[in-house]
């Protein structure tokens, strides 16, 4: 009965934003601190571009923005975890629950990578340079920045629409509302500097990539799927030097 309990209780509260914020946090903070050790002496950073889109956005609000993103940051992140705390109001936090979501997004892009792999090209967000550091930088904020951005602004957006608004069923608006994020997912790889050239075929493997993250999303939560993408890309990355020392 009492394993039962944990893990009825597993699935249901790690799906909760409180979870997922305290889950997420500790890899915002290794993004952030990367970003400054890998580019404290240049007059430049490179992130990602979901997370620069962001920041573009903030920009309006004059010169300091900078500090202001920083400071919206961590507001914004003790606002969700404070409006969110019933979900450990009549337990205590369980930090055994965060080595689970661990685990758990490990599996889950193992079955990514299967996935993808059956698609025969493994691909996200990460740039084609032989820079280690900077693509494993870079794969924490794509894990970070593009499922706040596809996930939870542009499925959280569409369902309102379609739910609220339109009155549409909410299996199918689920479903148009992952459809709609897996594709201006997949495009925003082809924007900006940085993007990649189009082709069809990198197009439809990212749309199926944001499929299953969208639904990965809506099935288990920000903080597991932010881990899985971020795990995913680093099995990207880490497959290279491991293919050439065997």
């Amino acid at each position: 009965m009492t394993n039962q309990f944990v893990s009825l209780s597993y699935w249901k509260v790690t799906k909760n934003i409180y979870y997922s914020m305290l889950f997420i946090f500790p890899m915002l903070f290794l993004y952030e601190m990367m970003c400054w050790i890998q580019f404290a002496d240049k007059s430049a950073e490179i992130r990602n571009g979901a997370d620069v889109f962001l920041r573009q956005l903030i920009m309006g609000f004059g010169k300091h923005s900078e500090s202001i993103y920083g400071l919206l940051l961590i507001l914004v992140f003790f606002v969700i975890i404070f409006f969110n705390r019933n979900a450990v109001k009549k337990e205590r936090l369980k930090f055994t629950f965060l080595l689970y979501m661990f685990a758990e997004s490990l599996l889950w892009s193992l079955g990514f990578l299967i996935l993808m792999s059956i698609s025969e090209r493994i691909t996200l967000s990460i740039l084609e340079r032989n820079i280690i550091p900077e693509q494993f930088y870079l794969a924490i904020g794509a894990g970070i920045w593009e499922e706040l951005l596809f996930r939870v602004g542009a499925i959280g957006l569409c369902l309102i629409l379609l739910t609220k608004i339109i009155k549409y069923n909410e299996i199918f608006s689920a479903l148009i509302a992952i459809l709609f994020a897996a594709v201006l997912f997949s495009l925003f790889h082809y924007i900006g500097p940085f993007g990649d050239i189009f082709t069809y075929k990198s197009f439809y493997i990212r749309t199926w990539a944001g499929i299953f993250l969208g639904s990965l999303y809506l099935f288990r939560g920000l903080g597991i799927t932010v881990y899985t993408h971020i795990f995913y890309d680093m099995a990207i990355i880490s497959m290279p030097i491991i293919l050439t020392k065997y």
